[in-house]
């Protein structure tokens, strides 16, 4: 076995590197507010403050026979979901003292004692609190299945829908600025052998050395997935056919020679499209990588295969390669 740790879990994933690499990355400084058109912290907590404060002045209006303390869960769970826990505590200790502060005012001819006011107040903010830490947590954990939906469970990369997400952005910017992006779609020779022969597990040390490589040789700008089983896309944002040829030699070099560190007897056959204008949509750019990759397998098993797609040529799926004849090179070795 060559020890390699695979992960088990979505916290033992390996850590991405800097850079807009995974589609499900948190800027930093962003929290949940941001699916609210971009609303920050400060801005949650605000609207839940002044909320707050109005539901405030209703309960001193009605005086201490109305009780208001449902109309304060509104604003604290807004702030919760929206903001942090930490702001929906903030807004719960707002919410009690204001309360008690409005009782105290509505019974200004005859004040409670002191202890039945402190109970209150107690009672109040644990409700408040209890209220707080359950939206906490089903957000948290609507978070947590929203990317273990979209992240590869043994790799830690995003998986194809999530690919799928980053690419179709990448193609409508493309289209936009006019510029090239180039697609290579990965295919490790010879992961079956060694499935077969030393078992699942060490299958799987191949498939995490194989994307722990991937990571460190390519770019952060460049989007990174695994696509199924033994496949992986590498999505290069504003980058011709030259540089992108480049790249995926120095990345399967690299590769090679982790696989060879383990005694992996295997080889990687790549397929790399070139848009000089984007495609139609995400299948699109996916077949022309697909048909190059097993073009290598068949022509020159572990090399590279690349062609790039001109203003004038085919865009669907199936099609011939564009105006520019498909090349092999990087002869690589047979498992």
């Amino acid at each position: 076995m060559s020890g390699v740790e695979i992960p088990t879990s979505m916290t033992s994933m390996p850590d991405a590197p800097p850079g807009a690499r995974s589609p499900d990355a948190v800027p930093a400084g962003a929290g949940p507010a941001d699916g609210l058109g971009g609303l920050s912290l400060a801005g949650v907590a605000l609207i839940s403050t002044g909320v707050i404060l109005c539901i405030a002045v209703g309960d001193v209006l009605t005086g201490p026979d109305v009780n208001f303390t449902l109309l304060y869960l509104a604003p604290i769970a807004f702030g919760a979901w929206l903001g942090s826990t930490s702001c929906g505590f903030a807004l719960s200790g707002l919410a009690s003292v204001v309360s008690s502060a409005a009782d105290l005012y509505a019974r200004q001819g005859t004040p409670l004692p002191g202890g039945i006011l402190a109970w209150n107040l107690v009672v109040q903010l644990g409700v408040f609190v209890a209220l707080v830490l359950l939206v906490s947590g089903l957000r948290d954990r609507l978070e947590l299945e929203q990317q273990m939906a979209r992240t590869d469970p043994l790799t830690g990369l995003p998986n194809r829908r999530a690919f799928g997400e980053v690419v179709a952005l990448e193609l409508e910017r493309a289209r936009r600025s006019g510029r090239p992006l180039s697609f290579a779609y990965l295919d490790c020779d010879g992961f079956k052998f060694v499935n077969d022969t030393l078992g699942h597990r060490e299958g799987d040390a191949l498939l995490v050395v194989v994307a722990q490589t991937l990571r460190a040789s390519t770019r952060a700008i460049d989007a990174l997935a695994r696509l199924g089983g033994d496949e992986f896309g590498l999505l290069m944002h504003e980058t011709e056919a030259a540089a992108a040829s480049a790249l995926l030699a120095r990345v399967r070099l690299n590769l090679l020679a982790a696989v060879e560190r383990h005694g992996w007897r295997v080889g990687f056959s790549i397929g790399l499209a070139t848009f000089a204008e984007a495609p139609g949509q995400f299948d699109d750019l996916l077949a022309r990588g697909d048909e190059l990759m097993y073009e290598a397998k068949r022509t020159e098993r572990g090399s590279i295969r690349a062609a790039t797609f001109g203003a004038g040529g085919p865009a669907g799926p199936g099609s011939k390669p564009g105006p520019q004849p498909a090349t092999t090179y990087a002869p690589g070795r047979e498992p």
